[in-house]
């Protein structure tokens, strides 16, 4: 697993989706319709983007823009999470 961190602005989101396209991915985010904008003008087109509650693993690796969101959104109940970045 990859883990792209850093402060507003730093550029993430475009890291995630160039990534994403090289990998012939899925990218999994809050608003699909917002991130294929933001795809389109940093160039990167033909990228599966979908929402938290629409997410299918079609044998393609998966890039989940936001995990605070996609936790708050598929498992509202969950309290607390560890991320290691090892």
């Amino acid at each position: 697993m990859f883990i792209i961190s850093g402060e507003k602005g730093t550029g993430k989101t475009r890291a995630l989706l160039e990534r994403a396209k090289e990998a012939n991915g899925v990218v999994v985010c809050k608003d699909p319709e917002a991130m294929r904008e933001r795809a389109y003008d940093y160039g990167i087109v033909g990228l599966d983007i979908v929402g938290y509650g629409d997410l299918y693993l079609a044998g393609k690796p998966v890039y989940i823009h936001d995990i605070n969101k996609f936790i708050e959104h598929n498992m509202p109940e969950t309290a607390c999470y560890t991320l290691n970045l090892d």
